[in-house]
């Protein structure tokens, strides 16, 4: 008796879960956005600090600490890793899709893409490792047997909430020691970055930023992230929510931020802050990516905000959409290095599938949480009431 009336209760019981926690993961996600505005207009206030060191929790490295403890700045001279781009070109960049990548998808968040040229032909390959969703892939140019180069997060939040509102660095690493298509760790060649607010209504216009090695990058006690602006040589900004596409540009040269509607900018030179105008953005703009395949924006947001769907999503994610994107290289910004771009197309895509799953990871053991409690009271009053 006592096993009918919970199994009658549950959907009552779930329904009320999810909706609480629903409510409580926004209210969690929405505080860490405005503490970190408040940071950087008031980086040095203590309260602030504290609750945003408390709200992002620690962090696992995949690298020596004091590069992002101490900010250490690792002189690199840029380099060539695939080859200068041609205005009008396009690269494709498609998840694989054979039943090996599928399921490891599903089961391990492994990612593998392919880039190709017009005409179907594969140039560059991204093989993810075990745990390429959580931390790194080898890079290589097709037809090669070992990989060139490894691009890799710097660390990983342990506290899935963090990721929806905490900062991402990835590190693009040259290969040593290559053989049996693995290889070793050498000099970090550059740094790619998520570690800025974002611009637009609700902070929905992603901004990634590439630097030289180590881009002086540093994250301080509290968890805001801050690089060395001087390294900067790429940047890009992501369409807003009220698109709901993830159209993104990009542009060559140390921008510091894309105002508006892309009429006005603000840019660094010799360490001074200098408005620039719509011309002058265009004369930096060397390419432009477009989603092609794969779930839409706004289901992103569904499985970000709604666990009872996100598991949904994201089971679809692994064994039936697979993510592509088309870059094509346009403007008047001159050539850049085409791989240093497709890795920046990449590190995006990882990013936005981390926040996505670990999201619905989070809700699902949240709800969890909140049922066993939940339930257990109930059971504690059906069973008196039994007897």
């Amino acid at each position: 008796m006592v096993r009918i009336l919970l199994a009658l209760a549950a959907p009552v019981l779930g329904a009320r879960v999810h909706t609480s926690v629903e409510a409580d993961l926004g209210a969690k996600v929405a505080r860490g956005l405005e503490v970190r505005d408040q940071l950087r207009a008031d980086p040095d206030d203590p309260v602030l600090q504290q609750e945003y060191a408390a709200l992002l929790g620690d962090v696992e490295m995949s690298e020596n600490r004091v590069f992002l403890e101490t900010g250490v700045q690792v002189d690199q001279a840029p380099v060539l890793l695939g080859e200068m781009s041609q205005s009008g070109t396009t690269l494709m960049m498609a998840e694989r899709t054979g039943f090996a990548e599928s399921l490891g998808r599903l089961l391990t968040n492994r990612r593998d893409y392919a880039f190709e040229q017009e005409g179907g032909n594969s140039k560059y390959i991204l093989d993810g490792t075990t745990l390429s969703l959580h931390s790194r892939m080898h890079v290589s140019v097709a037809g090669d047997e070992n990989p060139r180069f490894i691009i890799r997060r710097a660390f990983n939040y342990l506290n899935p909430i963090a990721t929806m509102f905490g900062q991402f660095i990835y590190r693009v690493i040259q290969c040593t020691n290559s053989h049996d298509g693995t290889c070793d760790e050498g000099d970090i060649l550059y740094t790619i970055s998520k570690d800025r607010l974002g611009r637009g209504a609700l902070w929905g216009m992603d901004e990634y930023r590439v630097y030289t090695g180590t881009g002086g990058c540093r994250r301080w006690g509290h968890g805001i992230l801050g690089c060395a602006q001087e390294s900067q040589i790429l940047y890009s900004l992501g369409a807003g929510l009220s698109d709901a596409t993830f159209d993104t540009d990009f542009y060559k040269g140390n921008i510091l931020a894309i105002h508006g509607n892309g009429e006005s900018g603000t840019i660094s030179e010799n360490g001074n802050e200098i408005r620039v105008g719509e011309t002058e953005l265009n004369d930096m703009k060397i390419a432009h990516s477009t989603k092609t395949e794969g779930p839409p924006r706004y289901l992103n947001w569904v499985a970000s905000a709604f666990p009872v769907f996100g598991a949904g999503v994201e089971m679809a994610r692994a064994l039936i959409w697979s993510d592509s994107y088309r870059l094509r290289f346009e403007g008047n910004g001159g050539a850049v290095d085409d791989l240093l771009v497709s890795l920046m197309v990449a590190a995006q895509d990882l990013t936005r599938d981390v926040i996505a799953s670990r999201a619905v990871a989070s809700a699902a053991n949240q709800a969890q949480a909140a049922a066993v409690g939940t339930t257990g009271g109930a059971s504690a009053t059906v069973s008196v009431s039994a007897r």
